[in-house]
């Protein structure tokens, strides 16, 4: 077994367990979110020769050479020495500039920040110094001069319940952007599948914003999928960008609808090639894991599938 030694202090790691994991177990308060390596939240810093190569992903370069890891991926292969990093410099402050319930699950917060992003990325939103979560950017910045989350509340959640009781002026904390689930101006001409589930529509949203934002030449279609039809939001928002532009267009699929409108038989029947397609999947992680594996079945090439999956914070969030 390997041994964590944090501010002086010795820890044993147990089977099974990574970095976070021991530290948490021992009442260490370590800033974490997803805990799943997305969020950043959970960064502490080792001598680079202790750290395993598989959990750094996401990481520059730079700090990858200072030995920044992600604790919630690291399962150690030997003792390590931790320390926490400075990010302070690295966390903007943003005001709630509008606040609007979308349906009774999903919340709409659009903030004001001086940050650059992209539609499509996420931030890491902190709800104090040790708790954070995730969520992506449904607004196109050369359009908005706002930066939209589409938040889902989960009752018994840890930052839901709170961002559901703020208030227009309420200031927070927010860190990146990060992610690269993005429109490519590059490939105006590619054809573009846009596949939705819950609140993965926020993303996709904006990705689809900013592709006709670009004059995006090709046709975009957007497949919108949810578990039962009163999970449905924004669809007025949909429709008035299908009226405003010939190429985008946009479908519906429930899991409690007629079994063929699910969004795997759309899948088949109105895309059977998606062979030169640009496909964007956004959604809990099994959803996208089986929509990924359904577009390239179907042809879709994996450089030309971007994903982006989001954690379930039900017990937790």
């Amino acid at each position: 077994m390997s041994t964590l030694t944090f501010n002086g202090q010795e820890y044993v790691v147990q089977d099974d367990e990574n970095v976070l994991d021991t530290l948490l177990r021992n009442k260490i308060s370590i800033p974490h979110g997803c805990r799943a390596g997305a969020c950043q939240a959970c960064i502490l810093i080792a001598k680079p020769d202790q750290i395993p190569d598989d959990c750094q992903h996401g990481l520059s370069n730079e700090r990858i050479q200072q030995g920044y890891f992600l604790s919630c991926r690291c399962e150690p292969e030997q003792d390590m020495t931790l320390r926490l990093p400075n990010l302070s410099g690295e966390k903007h402050l943003a005001t709630i500039a509008e606040k609007m319930q979308l349906n009774p699950k999903i919340l709409r917060l659009r903030l004001h920040c001086r940050l650059r992003w992209r539609a499509g990325q996420y931030i890491t939103l902190w709800l104090n110094d040790t708790t954070a979560r995730c969520y992506s950017i449904a607004s196109v910045a050369s359009l908005e001069d706002f930066i939209e989350l589409h938040i889902r509340i989960y009752p018994k959640g840890a930052v839901s319940p709170q961002l559901l009781n703020t208030e227009i002026g309420d200031e927070l904390l927010i860190q990146g952007p990060y992610g690269e689930c993005v429109y490519d101006n590059k490939q105006s001409q590619q054809s573009i599948l846009l596949i939705a589930a819950g609140t993965g529509l926020a993303p996709l949203f904006g990705v689809a914003k900013d592709a006709l934002n670009h004059d995006h030449q090709s046709t975009i279609h957007l497949l919108f999928t949810v578990k039962q039809a009163s999970d449905y939001y924004m669809l007025d928002a949909l429709q008035q960008l299908q009226a405003d532009h010939p190429q985008f267009s946009y479908s519906l699929a429930s899991a409690d609808g007629p079994p063929h409108e699910t969004w795997q038989q759309q899948l088949q029947e109105n895309f059977t090639e998606l062979r030169g397609r640009r496909v964007y999947i956004c959604g809990g992680n099994d959803f996208v894991s089986q929509a990924k594996r359904q577009c390239f079945m179907q042809g879709a090439t994996r450089r030309d599938i971007i994903c982006e999956e989001f954690i379930n914070f039900s017990a937790a969030s």
